[in-house]
């Protein structure tokens, strides 16, 4: 079970199952939506994400025609989860928002061209300029 909340406690989730996938993404929309260099985050399956509170919702269309929406707490503005239409069965959880965040083992760096020099992050993980292959 993964659960997680806003910092002000106004917003809860939980999740289960096998992480569907684990990486940390340094693509522009992250950044600003963050204001770091990268997001860790967690795909989990949609079907077992539940939420306990409101949230606030932000949508935005990519280049390439799909939508992504972040989830975010209207009290505290904590950013907690989101869900893309490339992924349309799982739930993007932000790491940091988890209760308890060992939980995250990334496999891979995504968007590695919008890359700070100063966001340097593990050098042993496959690493993709933008999606990983097939992902698009």
């Amino acid at each position: 079970m993964i659960t997680g909340g806003c910092l002000c406690g106004a917003v809860r989730y939980q999740g289960s199952g096998t992480a569907l996938y684990a990486v940390l993404c340094h693509c522009r929309d992250c950044q600003r939506a963050s204001g770091t260099g990268h997001v860790p985050v967690m795909g989990i399956p949609k079907s077992s994400f539940t939420v306990r509170g409101e949230t606030k919702a932000y949508a935005i269309r990519h280049p390439s025609g799909r939508t992504s929406v972040r989830h975010f707490c209207p009290t505290c503005g904590s950013l907690l989860f989101g869900t893309a239409e490339i992924t349309p069965d799982a739930v993007s959880i932000y790491v940091g928002t988890t209760d308890d965040p060992s939980v995250f083992r990334p496999e891979a760096v995504m968007f590695k061209r919008d890359r700070h020099d100063w966001d340097v992050t593990a050098n042993a993980l496959p690493e993709f300029e933008t999606m990983p292959p097939g992902a698009d």
